[in-house]
């Protein structure tokens, strides 16, 4: 090597640990009000209100709120297949639920819960019920305005799961009792 390339690599080098040494002491860190954050409530109280209507209608069931979709569902190819994996949990790993009931005696997920209002888009739900579905999940949804009686929750929450073929139908004959059929894709 060049004494001229010497010198060049040791600039660099020189460089670098200037850098990294005004990093460290934060000098060069970023600072300011785009980096502050502040607590938001976990539950609106429409949804407090609801999750306390779950729990005194089915305490046998455990209610978790705000459940992130990346704990319930995993794309069905192998991370392997990297492209193909990531491109299907991209698809869901951003998304959260907004209950899931668990049966307390053997922690069997019995249904997701979504309360609708006017925050939520009907092609979206639509997607999001059918990756949940294909998981083999139960999907419940009540309207955000007209939430239902106990005893309509305790029906619908507490009925054995109907079979795969025949969900969608099963699920639309307990619109009756409270919950909404499930949307077309």
């Amino acid at each position: 090597m060049s004494a001229t390339s010497n010198l060049m690599v040791l600039v660099l080098i020189a460089g670098a640990a200037a850098v990294g040494l005004a990093f460290a002491k934060g000098k060069l860190a970023l600072r300011g009000p785009e980096l502050k954050f502040k607590s938001k409530p976990l539950l609106t109280s429409n949804e407090l209100e609801f999750l306390a209507r779950l729990e005194g209608a089915a305490p046998e069931l455990r209610f978790f709120p705000q459940v992130a979709m990346g704990a319930l569902i995993e794309p069905a190819v192998s991370r392997r297949d990297g492209k193909a994996y990531y491109l299907l949990r991209g698809m869901f790993s951003q998304k959260i639920v907004d209950f899931v009931a668990q049966r307390r005696s053997d922690s069997q997920i019995v249904a997701v819960i979504e309360l609708d209002d006017r925050t939520h888009n009907a092609r979206k739900d639509a997607s999001r019920d059918q990756m949940l579905a294909s998981a083999g999940y139960r999907i419940v949804r009540w309207n955000s305005k007209t939430k239902p009686a106990a005893t309509s929750i305790r029906a619908v929450l507490l009925s054995p799961p109907p079979p795969p073929a025949t969900a969608a139908a099963s699920h639309a004959a307990r619109s009756e009792e409270g919950a909404m059929p499930p949307r077309p894709a």
